[in-house]
């Protein structure tokens, strides 16, 4: 059936839910009720049926999505382990203790999102945490800190070899070549595209690019101005939106902050991904060892 408008409607009822009430999961099933229930004759006892046992039992089911899942939760559990181990703190605070002008703060807050890659989540929470103390000293508006942050956070996770984002694109493009009958690494696939991801490389660049040059215009140019001549980095009136409660992303009480208990994690993460991926292209796809990445 052609269901015209109503098959953008779904997404559309998940974005304006999600803003409006921040409840992201809920907002999520209310739009896979509402895209079941047209396709189930527009009958909402059928869809709220048909969501469950179908699409969200279904897709828990399915082998390709459970390892997608298992992914996501070993990602998960690691970005749990370098920021209670004090790993993330550790290289944070290393690269802003280099920082001593407002142009090496906003860098140093760049460079600091752009290690924490493994998740945009966890990306906005501990760069934001970690950078806002220094950046506060250096009368860098928060407004200017929300824009590194979010330009940061999100375009590197989508170019990053291993991070939660990459977990769902390797579903996506999996279930879309097995419709087609494809056979193709997904993984590989989704390296080839780096370079092609032009808002990650481009919204990473210009963050380096205003960084470096110190060009701003507009409200941006105004908190900036505000911040450097009054030191008022968030404005009169303003509520910042920081999490209240950031708990379970922050160190464990009285850990050392140790770069070591990060990049440890990290490296082994990435070799065995890599590793993992040899492994299986000679000994599961009967690939020759020298063409296997290719």
């Amino acid at each position: 059936m052609d269901y015209g408008f109503l098959s953008v409607l779904p997404p559309l009822v998940a974005i304006i839910l999600a803003i409006a009430t921040r409840q992201v999961l809920i907002s999520l099933f209310i739009a896979v009720w509402l895209g079941a229930t047209f396709v189930a004759n527009y009958n909402p006892f059928t869809g709220l049926l048909r969501s469950l046992d179908t699409y969200i039992i279904g897709s828990v089911g399915d082998t390709w999505y459970a390892s997608v899942l298992i992914f996501t939760m070993i990602i998960a559990a690691m970005i749990g382990l370098v920021t209670r181990s004090g790993g993330a703190n550790g290289i944070a605070e290393a690269l802003a203790r280099r920082a001593k002008t407002p142009r090496t703060g906003m860098l140093a807050a760049w460079l600091i999102g752009m290690i924490i890659f493994f998740d945009d989540y966890g990306s906005c929470l501990i760069t934001g945490n970690t950078a806002r103390p220094l950046t506060d000293r250096l009368r860098i508006s928060r407004e200017k800190l929300s824009y590194i942050v979010d330009s940061t956070a999100a375009p590197i996770t989508t170019i990053a070899v291993v991070s939660t984002w990459i977990g769902y694109e390797l579903g996506v493009i999996g279930d879309a070549f097995e419709k087609i009958g494809i056979e193709s690494s997904p993984y590989i696939i989704f390296l080839q595209s780096i370079p092609y991801r032009f808002y990650s490389l481009f919204a990473l660049s210009l963050v380096v690019i205003i960084s470096l040059f110190m060009r701003d215009f507009g409200p941006m140019y105004q908190a900036e101005m505000r911040a450097r001549t009054t030191g008022k980095v968030i404005r009169d009136g303003g509520v910042p939106l920081a999490a209240a409660d950031t708990s379970e992303l922050q160190a464990k009480e009285g850990v050392p902050y140790r770069s070591i208990n990060f990049i440890l994690p990290i490296l082994t993460v990435v070799a065995t991904t890599f590793y993992g991926l040899y492994w299986h292209g000679v000994n599961v796809g009967g690939a020759d060892p020298s063409n296997v990445i290719e």
